[in-house]
């Protein structure tokens, strides 16, 4: 898998645009990868839903976690790298990387100003040694009051829930939202054909 730094991409992905006249929504590789990450927080808002109506928050919170790293784990065999990544990380594993936390930044930016649109994510094409990688980011509204059981304000999370957070992920910041706030995003990295 060809995980690596982000560097000077706005250059590279002007250079790629020009030289070969197609920018990252051409190549079916984003078709995939916007796929991936709509069904990624499509399945995660459905398997909410069902958990808490039937297990409560707190099981809520175990089966989310097991759930979306699974989804995320298939594509691994490919030379993907799925993960869900936030600002105010809860999994550790899932702390942004610098290409990660710079995007998620803009979008804080584009929610601040009432200019984020969650069907609109953020594509773009890194070049190193003569290997292309898509990058592609999805933002993670919190659009359903149930994210609030595990992600609300400190101080109306269910005592269930906080002892579930203290054992799962003891140093968790992902609390503290508010309905309609940005949660986060679903990164992917993926191989492009070579040049």
């Amino acid at each position: 898998m060809r995980w690596k730094k982000v560097v000077g991409y706005g250059i590279v992905l002007g250079t790629i645009v020009t030289v070969l006249g197609a920018g990252p929504r051409d190549f079916p590789e984003y078709r995939e990868a916007d796929a991936v990450g709509r069904k990624i927080i499509e399945d995660t808002q459905n398997l909410l839903l069902h958990a808490v109506k039937e297990k409560g928050p707190a099981e809520a919170l175990t089966q989310c976690s097991a759930v979306t790293q699974a989804m995320a784990q298939q594509h691994e065999p490919q030379g993907w790298r799925v993960r869900r990544v936030s600002l105010k990380v809860r999994n550790p594993a899932n702390t942004p990387n610098q290409h990660e936390t710079k995007i998620l930044k803009d979008f804080e930016t584009l929610k601040r100003v009432g200019r984020l649109k969650p069907d609109i994510p953020n594509a773009r094409i890194d070049v190193q040694d003569g290997e292309r990688d898509l990058w592609y980011m999805r933002p993670i509204l919190i659009t359903n009051p149930i994210c609030l059981h595990c992600h609300g304000q400190p101080e109306n999370l269910l005592p269930e829930v906080k002892a579930r957070l203290q054992k799962l992920y003891p140093r968790d910041r992902a609390t503290g939202y508010q309905l309609n706030d940005l949660l986060g995003a679903v990164s992917i990295e993926t191989p492009l054909p070579d040049l």
